[in-house]
């Protein structure tokens, strides 16, 4: 809060325990369709750009894909998506540069770009990223698949890939010259077999492409996955500062299965010797019931409407992008069930974990509930749901060292329930209106956006955290450098509280904790801070609990959210500094 820059600096063991050592630095890409993160709509064309981020520690590199289908580089500087590159550079960060596909389409005028202004353009990008100390890298396009009557490769891009060779030349820039590697790649394929690394689908293969589509430009996900790894060739040779960021010495280690929602044929038949399911179910059923080391499943882009448990230990989901990959399921508490009973909260998750070592990278995960729509309903109609709870993500007895990064978790009341064991949340997107983070467990959200839902009211539009710790755990939710957003901007100030104690059943032993340390809060977050809740004990009285009986504390809050208030109290510096993420987490460092 903003009163709490007259207390004393934080002490070095707290700044040491949550800043890391280096910020990670930005890899930007700016190009066309060949790289683009692609959506639902559009797959399994994949971006070579998609492909990428998973070569490098996402602690310290992060790979942010500004591409799109269709672009030169007169249109990317037109429509302000070079601008936004721009402004967003820090000293430091690298912007790799592909175009040519689209600029050399003398027969499309909406995006042709005549040689000498692509050759003006590429130079302009290099000069504003110097100018923004950051280091751009100039890449040749990607060959397209062409190949004539006798099987005979040939190119068809003319004089461009040649200015991007003597752009970089005469500006001394590092050069990726994916056009000559891709070429030897189409070479080693031959015209048969390169037909699996481009978008070639046979009639009713895929419902985004029901006539089918022999398309010779834009990569299947296994040749995206290959142009990934000439980029990455190119880094090695070319640009060796980045390339010692990169994870691993070799290529990335395969996956154990692959999930695409696309996949034609049976579940566990292999593509390029991997098994591939159409359901993220499926996969999870194949990997080992007692197994020690990550099960890391590659879920495709796509909508999987899937109601997921895991109990498998070290299963990992790694996901194209929380754009891009969506689990989804629709169910709420008071919903019935296969068996006639209603689910109950405790029973209306999207996704389960009940083992220990789960990761989740790249994905969302929503509960799709409408919960907006069934309040709308008048209390007369017998159709309106009384049980509104709908869980997207709930960590069962047995969890335990869950990560979540770079993920979407979606809902409206009780979006993410963190219920057992340790939890780590780092850079995701949690979405909600009531009580939308709650349960026992220990969570650390790390620079994580906290986005409120808008119910419409003037007044209530509900509560951030509702925790219910146990007396003898030292902590449960701990919040830092994190943001707490509203969902629209007219979203009624002071409308949301930062939670409120939740005793299930009333019990007594159930006190509550949530810390907010160094985060950003909008003006939808009130004066008041924290709320009272009503539970009813075992002798089936209503008890209310009030939230200065709670652990609930803030330090260092900034924002229009932050405002002072006897009712939300404040951690001294040396309080603060017990909340390290170790200490938060019983001894478990989930960072490296």
């Amino acid at each position: 809060m903003k009163p709490l820059r007259t207390l004393p600096v934080l002490p070095a063991l707290l700044l040491a325990a949550f800043a890391s050592a280096d910020p990670p630095v930005s890899l930007y890409l700016a190009g066309d369709s060949t790289i683009a993160q692609k959506l639902v709509t559009r797959r399994p064309e994949t971006g070579w750009g998609e492909m990428l981020q998973q070569y490098f520690d996402i602690d310290r590199v992060r790979v942010q894909n500004h591409a799109r289908n269709g672009r030169s580089t007169r249109t990317f500087l037109s429509e302000g998506r070079w601008r936004a590159i721009v402004d967003a550079l820090r000293p430091g960060d690298y912007v790799f540069i592909q175009f040519g596909h689209n600029d050399g389409s003398a027969d499309k005028m909406d995006r042709y770009t005549p040689p000498a202004d692509y050759r003006a353009n590429l130079a302009r990008f290099v000069a504003e990223v110097r100018a923004k100390q950051a280091n751009p890298v100039l890449m040749t396009p990607v060959m397209r698949r062409r190949f004539d009557e006798n099987g005979v490769f040939y190119d068809a891009h003319g004089e461009y890939p040649d200015i991007v060779r003597s752009v970089a030349a005469e500006l001394r820039v590092p050069l990726i010259d994916m056009h000559r590697s891709s070429e030897r790649v189409l070479r080693e394929y031959g015209a048969e077999r390169s037909r699996r690394l481009f978008l070639h689908l046979a009639p009713g293969e895929n419902a985004n492409y029901p006539q089918g589509l022999e398309d010779n430009t834009h990569f299947s996900p296994a040749g995206a996955e290959v142009m990934a790894g000439l980029a990455v060739e190119g880094i090695r040779q070319s640009v060796p500062a980045l390339a010692a960021h990169l994870a691993q010495p070799g290529p990335v280690q395969r996956p154990a299965a692959i999930v695409d929602a696309s996949h034609g044929g049976a579940g566990g038949d292999r593509i390029d010797g991997v098994p591939a399911y159409r359901t993220i179910s499926a996969a999870v059923s194949a990997a080992p019931a007692e197994g020690t080391e990550p099960y890391v499943i590659r879920v495709r882009g796509g909508r999987y409407r899937e109601k997921l448990s895991i109990d498998k230990p070290n299963v990992h989901l790694v996901g194209d992008g929380r754009d891009a990959t969506l689990l989804t399921y629709d169910v709420a508490a008071g919903h019935r069930g296969p068996g006639g009973a209603p689910y109950g909260t405790r029973g209306s998750w999207t996704l389960r974990i009940a083992a220990p070592g789960f990761r989740l990278e790249g994905m969302t995960v929503e509960n799709a509930f409408d919960y907006m729509a069934n309040a709308a309903r008048p209390d007369s109609d017998s159709a309106k749901l009384r049980g509104t709870q709908a869980v997207a993500v709930m960590l069962d007895e047995g969890s335990d060292r869950a990560v979540f990064r770079d993920c979407r978790l979606s809902g409206h009341q009780d979006t993410l329930f963190p219920n057992a064991g340790r939890s780590y949340f780092h850079r995701c997107e949690i979405l909600g209106s009531v009580d939308f983070i709650f349960g026992a467990g220990r969570a650390v959200f790390e620079e994580c956006d906290i986005v409120s839902r808008d119910r419409g009211s003037a007044t209530n539009n509900g509560y951030v955290t509702a925790p219910s710790t146990p007396i003898a755990q030292p902590y449960g939710f701990v919040f830092v450098r994190s943001r707490l957003r509203k969902e629209t901007p007219e979203m009624a100030p002071g409308s949301v509280t930062l939670g409120r104690p939740w005793h299930p059943s009333g019990r007594p032993d159930a006190i509550g904790s949530a810390v907010f340390i160094d985060t950003w809060m909008d003006d939808h977050v009130g004066a008041t801070g924290w709320s009272p809740m009503t539970s009813t004990n075992a002798a089936g009285e209503r008890v209310e609990h009030q939230p200065r009986d709670a652990r609930f504390f803030e330090y260092g809050t900034t924002g229009p959210g932050a405002v002072p208030s006897p009712s939300r109290r404040v951690l001294t510096a040396e309080q603060a500094a017990e909340y390290t993420i170790v200490r938060v987490l019983d001894g478990w460092d989930p960072r490296p």
